[in-house]
């Protein structure tokens, strides 16, 4: 199994612009110096939907902190209750930040969403490398110069598709950050040979275990949610998976890779939540049928737990033959994503986490991915009573004709 797709080195690059927005409230900072503690992630458990209307059940991860840190102040309502009473169903398509940050390029995906039923733009906001792609208010990242400025008036952009009734969501690449990996090596995964280690294509991680990294990830995440995205979802949000991880060193470990990854999840939705905004993470695909972490800290129960919504990217792509006791998974993505999808239902039971899939809209390993095959997925998916989805397409080439019109 493996992650999204990236785009090619050579995409050509966007131009940008800038405006304001008045903010509705004032805030204030509020300096506090966290020590040790635990935190308790309690919420109420139910089934798929929002609002939770469940009482029993708790999801426990300990979160030993020491940091200072600075916050602004919010609005002293329950946003959450705003967030709950206003969701809408998802059906997105990802866009990369230099596209939505280039008025042609988003002009042509406003159009799909216009005349389909797409209704989302899930948006880079740190890339696959670990640069924040706007001009964003973390202290760590501009004193270390980790801001590449590839969607330079993201007000204006949020402004766009709120008049498109576009939903917002920010992916953040949580641990899979070789800018600051490379910028503060002391916050990065080790090896044991000596020095930062690297993944099979030179790229390094930042080490789960350290609290000033999930620190780094939240002040972002809620940066992000204060110029209006509405969801933040985290990828990356796991272990190196690829390369000598036998090599792989974790300085400060101090519990298992599934509690270090699930104690992210909760201490980023504690902040988050708050502000009114989703959490969701992307995990491997495999996740919805192997019980252990694969190695990777993503147990699909414990992330569900702490989260608002799970996103497994189901792509037939990175499927084995004879998984499910399917020949060729590539060319069966409407029995791929139904047996992915059946076996991840009954594990949902009592996380109060909804599942939203990535589907797959691109070609890989020379099966052409089309009309059908996109059809394939979605109806599997909806037929597994998902109906929520999200397509994955870093070419933005989108295969329209699989998409229902905004008429139905």
């Amino acid at each position: 199994m493996g992650d999204h797709p990236v785009p090619s080195a050579t995409a050509p690059q966007r131009s940008k612009g800038k405006v304001r927005v008045h903010r509705p409230w004032r805030r204030g900072v509020f300096r506090c110096r966290l020590y040790p503690l635990v935190v308790s992630r309690q919420r109420d458990r139910g089934g798929k939907g929002f609002p939770w209307t469940a009482s029993a059940g708790t999801a426990i991860s300990p979160v030993a902190l020491r940091a200072q840190v600075e916050r602004p102040l919010e609005p002293l309502v329950d946003l959450r209750a705003f967030r709950d009473l206003s969701y809408v169903p998802v059906k997105g398509i990802y866009v990369p930040a230099e596209d939505a940050g280039d008025p042609e390029a988003l002009a042509e995906m406003i159009a799909i969403a216009d005349q389909t039923e797409i209704n989302a733009f899930v948006i880079d906001v740190k890339d696959d490398y670990g640069k924040i792609t706007y001009g964003a208010d973390v202290p760590l990242a501009k004193d270390l110069g980790l801001v590449d400025v590839q969607i330079s008036d993201i007000d204006g952009l949020i402004a766009t598709l709120r008049e498109h009734n576009i939903t917002p969501i920010a992916r953040v690449i949580a641990f899979r950050d070789d800018a600051l990996a490379t910028a503060r090596p002391d916050l990065a995964v080790q090896s044991v040979k000596g020095g930062v280690w690297e993944d099979n294509k030179d790229v390094a991680y930042t080490n789960p275990f350290n609290h000033e990294v999930w620190e780094y990830q939240v002040q972002l995440a809620e940066d992000a949610a204060r110029h209006g995205f509405r969801e933040i979802q985290f990828d990356y949000v796991r272990f190196p998976s690829d390369g000598p991880t036998a090599e792989a060193r974790y300085p400060g470990a101090y519990t298992t890779k599934t509690d270090a990854i699930a104690g992210f999840l909760a201490y980023a939705r504690e902040h988050l939540e708050k502000m009114g905004v989703w959490v969701s993470a992307d995990v491997f695909g495999l996740t919805t049928t192997v019980k252990k972490d694969q190695g990777i800290g993503q147990q699909f129960e414990r992330v569900s737990q702490n989260v608002d919504i799970i996103c497994p990217m189901v792509y037939p792509s990175h499927y084995d033959a004879g998984i499910y006791g399917i020949d060729s998974p590539m060319t069966d993505p409407y029995d791929l994503v139904t047996h992915a999808l059946k076996d991840a239902t009954p594990r949902l039971v009592g996380t109060g986490a909804m599942l939203r899939p990535w589907l797959q809209d691109f070609t890989m390993g020379g099966v052409q991915y089309g009309v059908e095959e996109v059809k394939a997925q979605i109806k599997a998916a909806e037929e597994q009573g998902y109906d929520e989805w999200l397509l994955w397409d870093p070419s933005l080439n989108y295969t329209t004709g699989a998409l229902r019109s905004q008429s139905g």
